[in-house]
């Protein structure tokens, strides 16, 4: 397989239209960045572009109704042809309803072209973003969960156990909340805390068949690259190495960079091509990556970042792993006393 066969990405104009009505860094020039950057850098027509269109609607919907209630799923689409806001950070536009529910259907592709062995790995550029959104409750500028919708799809598909990593500043909680009770799906999660939503300690780790299968790292601001490595290192690789998932689908957020606006991290460019190397080096048995577009609000932060992210997936470069400049002992530490059974 030629490098550039490995790659794929699922990109659809129709991602444009979900539209603030005010000033807001959850907006369609993220999108526009992004895909601008991988055409000046002769990216884009390297990459195998998937069509999403013989996802039928039925089963997108079916899925969505594994990881969202019925009450939440109506609710969204009563959203079409209305302007407002769920909440004080989440906007809708009379497109919304069908602008989430078709990045929930690229997600759905994107995992079945890994599943099918057609692809090792997918981008997915998709909004608005999933991951905040719970069972019953769109928020955090998110509406439908495509981590969750993904993890289902590959487990219709015959996957026994499905790792979602999730890089993204802010944690979770709606991916957490949904695989809360179940060793089939785990969720690692890196992010800065105390931060919004306020959730994603140590000690929330699951509950039942899920106890121990929720691993949550939550940060201190200003962390960098070589902190972040060092704990990908030390926590997740032997997570990987024990939990051998038989594919994984990252969160990949993008507003841990340094020059982000809604966070205090001081990750590069680098350093999100480090992580993504990192886990793709250590899940090599699986059947291959599906990278669902987070959160990220600096345009060329993000757009650069991506770009680095999709040489790493290509294999065209191999990132640098930055030295560690803050001490993370304390981290470590507490790591290493709530996920005893996969570190040992």
């Amino acid at each position: 397989m030629k490098q550039t066969e490995k790659v794929g990405i699922i990109y659809d104009d129709y991602f444009l239209e979900h539209k603030p009505f005010y000033s807001h860094p959850e907006n369609p020039n993220r999108l526009i960045a992004i895909v601008e950057t991988l055409k000046k850098y002769g990216l884009w027509d390297k990459l195998k572009k998937i069509d999403i269109d013989d996802i039928e609607y039925a089963e997108v919907e079916e899925l969505l109704h594994k990881v969202h209630s019925e009450d939440h799923i109506k609710m969204v689409e009563s959203l079409k042809g209305h302007y407002g806001n769920i909440d004080a950070d989440t906007y809708y536009s009379p497109e919304t309803s069908s602008v989430a529910f078709r990045a929930a259907q690229a997600s759905v592709k994107a995992v079945e072209e890994v599943m099918k062995g057609k692809i090792e790995r997918v981008f997915v550029l998709a909004r608005p973003p999933g991951h905040h959104a719970t069972f019953s409750e769109a928020m955090g500028f998110c509406f439908f969960n495509n981590a969750a919708v993904s993890a289902e799809k590959a487990k219709s598909m015959g996957a026994e156990r499905v790792l979602i990593v999730d890089f993204d500043v802010h944690h979770g909680n709606g991916t957490q909340e949904i695989f809360w009770k179940r060793d089939d799906v785990l969720y690692f999660s890196s992010h800065r805390y105390p931060f919004y939503p306020g959730t994603g300690r140590f000690d929330e780790i699951g509950e039942g068949k899920g106890k121990g299968y929720t691993i949550n790292l939550p940060l201190p601001r200003g962390l960098s690259d070589g902190e972040y490595a060092k704990l990908y290192e030390e926590v997740l690789v032997p997570v990987i190495e024990k939990f051998s998932p038989d594919i994984v689908i990252v969160s990949a957020g993008f507003d841990a960079h340094y020059n982000d606006p809604l966070a205090d991290m001081k990750l590069t460019e680098d350093g999100f091509a480090y992580l993504s190397h990192l886990i793709m080096t250590s899940a090599q048995k699986s059947k291959g990556f599906v990278f669902l577009l987070e959160g990220g609000y600096n345009l060329e932060g993000t757009a650069e970042s991506v770009k680095e992210v999709i040489l790493t997936m290509m294999e065209a470069k191999t990132p640098i792993r930055s030295d560690t400049l803050i001490n993370i002992d304390s981290i470590l530490y507490e790591a290493k006393k709530h996920f005893k059974i996969w570190m040992e």
